[in-house]
């Protein structure tokens, strides 16, 4: 940023401050929030023009320049900032809309139970990769609250995790398995030395600070791929996987939402993905009772599927049914026709 930087250091500085004392922001948000500062300041003084000097018409140009550049969730924390710095910090009279994120497509399939445990029994040498791993599987934490955590938000006796800046800068404390908190413990043997300032950090890096959010991405790819998942993962899918388990477990929507944090019931919902097989079983607990249809006089039930063939044909053949309808009729009974085969088979043979 060069001059620009040096130009206005002290209202940097100051606008930094404001953020972590007055409004409560992470260490992370701040250092995000003054990075989107700097490079509004930058094209300022492109254009030779200062902080003094911005009306509307600046600030609907800068926007404009932005939408030509980034995506609309990007320009969220922008807009955000925007809003932060000239309306709140600044006091100025501008009109700041920020914009509302928008959840992309993705794969929202969550990991089976069989999976997770796979990833886990790969991760086993890399303490890391092991403890973050449990963690965003445990705990349903957000990708960027696992980064922030400190070590003092681990609390091994009451297997809890103290989440100081969720979204939305909330608080909250959730809950972690005795698994979890073992594969925490053994990281922390194994945690290098961190760098100046990131002495209370979790989770440290090779480079001896917090791990960054490329880390957490690529470690979620590397152990699905390792044990031969294709589809599109990523972290967030630990935290669809998480309440989907509990809710497939009888968990009550309060009792995840507890966990989770969500402040929308409705978003909470949408978190929820149900797999064909999970719906089935479902389904068929729910009629089990009525699937039980005692055999009478009045109902003629033939023994076998070839019977029911014979009398398939016959209704064809007196024109009852197509052509097509007896095929169709005739396919239902070839799976079950061959699932007796294989149930009668020689046990000498197999």
């Amino acid at each position: 940023m060069g001059n620009t930087q040096e130009k206005y250091d002290d209202l940097l500085r100051r606008y930094s401050q404001w953020m972590e004392v007055e409004r409560g922001n992470s260490q992370i948000a701040v250092y995000q929030m003054i990075n989107h500062t700097k490079r509004f300041l930058r094209w300022l003084d492109e254009r030779d023009m200062n902080v003094e000097s911005i009306d509307q018409c600046t600030l609907n140009e800068y926007i404009s320049e932005c939408k030509s550049v980034y995506s609309s969730n990007s320009l969220v924390p922008i807009t955000s900032n925007l809003k932060k710095f000239l309306v709140f910090f600044l006091k100025k009279d501008l009109n700041v809309r920020v914009r509302r994120m928008t959840s992309p497509e993705r794969e929202k399939t969550p990991f089976t139970r069989e999976e997770v445990q796979e990833m886990f029994n790969k991760a086993r040498d890399d303490r890391l990769a092991e403890a973050v791993l449990k963690t965003l599987y445990y705990s349903g934490v957000r990708k960027s609250e696992l980064i922030n955590l400190d070590i003092r938000d681990v609390d091994f006796k009451r297997l809890q995790l103290v989440i100081r800046h969720g979204k939305g800068d909330i608080r909250r404390t959730i809950n972690i398995t005795q698994d979890c908190a073992m594969a925490i413990q053994r990281w922390l043997m194994q945690r290098p030395k961190p760098k100046a300032g990131y002495e209370e950090a979790l989770f440290i890096s090779s480079h001896r600070q917090r791990i960054s959010k490329t880390y957490v991405q690529e470690t979620v790819k590397k152990y699905a791929a390792m044990i031969g998942i294709r589809r599109n993962v990523y972290p967030h899918l630990f935290r669809v996987t998480m309440i989907t388990h509990m809710a497939e477990h009888g968990c009550s929507p309060k009792e995840i939402q507890a966990q989770s944090g969500h402040k929308d019931y409705k978003t909470l919902l949408g978190y929820i993905q149900h797999t064909s097989s999970r719906i089935r079983k479902a389904y068929d607990e729910v009629f089990e009772d009525e699937q039980k249809v005692p055999a009478t006089k009045s109902i003629d039930m033939p023994e076998h599927s070839e019977q029911y063939k014979k009398m398939i044909i016959q209704k064809y053949l007196h024109e009852d049914i197509s052509l097509e309808m007896m095929n169709m009729m005739l396919k239902t009974f070839e799976g079950e026709t061959q699932e007796e085969k294989k149930e009668n088979k020689d046990i000498a043979y197999i």
